[in-house]
């Protein structure tokens, strides 16, 4: 088939990767455009930008879809199919009716369960037991599409964003394949909406003085590697941790209860076991212990 491939980040690039390896054809790529980065503020392209150009394939990177000049151009390429993994950018109507299957979507969840933006974040702080990648036909609401194809996949103890993302990104791209080879036949199944819950845009990284022990926890998992704590006004990630769930007597709240940073929490205590202060490569709670010049003992995190 004609397809139009729609992504940005690394979570799109296995599934354009095993679009280019068959016999369809690639006829356009959309990605968002190239943004400043690093400290030299480069221009930077996302991934599949590049995978795309190094394939010799045209990349347009439209800041919206909603002008007839963008929608003429959609059009003009004459797609069967649209492809979309987090591409970043709504698709108006117009977009959506141009192919002659419609535009399908490769989403990181099991919807109608975490529709959104930041389904793999919200599946591990809930504590889901499963998770799992839903293709669907896109509508103008928001992850609200006839699923063509659901695949469940288990969230293990020691999975994090990362590596949760990238095993659904495979689960994703085998089961886009799946679908396209038997596009014709996919019998789309409606969403139950009252079944819908919602996975916002996550942008407050830190682990409080007032959150569960769990919470805590899951916060590390699944803000990997954003998740972190202040002391004394220095932030420090927490790359890895683990949750015991008792408190130690005569600790408050928050309180870094040992030399080797424990923080006792509401049920329990938080148990640092890679850490990163900023500026400084990551390392274990060990060394980063033996190279700091205070003690950590009595110390809150805020």
């Amino acid at each position: 088939m004609r397809i139009i491939f729609m992504g940005s980040p690394e979570f799109a690039v296995g599934a354009l990767n095993l679009l280019l390896k068959s016999k369809n054809e690639i006829i356009a790529v959309y990605a968002k455009a190239p943004k400043p980065s690093g400290r030299g503020q480069k221009l930077t392209k996302s991934p599949v930008h590049v995978i795309a150009e190094e394939n010799n394939i045209g990349v347009c990177t439209p800041v919206s879809l909603k002008s007839l000049v963008e929608q003429e151009k959609f059009r003009n390429f004459k797609p069967e199919v649209a492809v979309v993994a987090a591409y970043g950018l709504v698709l108006p109507k117009k977009i959506l009716d141009i192919p002659k299957y419609g535009c399908i979507n490769i989403h990181p969840s099991l919807l109608p369960r975490w529709r959104g933006a930041a389904p793999i974040q919200h599946s591990i702080l809930a504590g889901d037991q499963e998770t799992g990648v839903s293709i669907m036909q896109l509508n103008e609401g928001l992850d609200s599409g006839p699923i063509l194809k659901q695949k469940k996949l288990l969230i293990e103890k020691n999975d994090n964003y990362k590596t949760l993302h990238d095993k659904l990104s495979e689960l994703g791209s085998d089961l886009l394949m799946e679908v396209l080879n038997e596009i014709e036949k996919h019998l789309p199944l409606e969403q139950n909406d009252d079944n819908a819950c919602y996975a916002n845009k996550i942008e407050d990284y830190k682990i409080y003085a007032g959150d569960a022990c769990e919470a805590a926890y899951r916060k590390v998992k699944a803000f990997y590697p954003k998740a972190f704590i202040k002391i004394e006004n220095k932030r420090v990630r927490i790359l890895d941790a683990d949750c015991q769930a008792n408190t130690p007597l005569n600790f408050k709240q928050g309180e870094i209860t040992n030399d080797n940073m424990c923080i006792n929490l509401k049920d329990g205590t938080l148990i640092p076991k890679v850490v990163q202060m900023e500026g400084r490569n990551p390392c274990s709670i060990e060394d980063f212990i033996r190279g700091l010049k205070f003690s950590m003992v009595k110390k809150f995190i805020e």
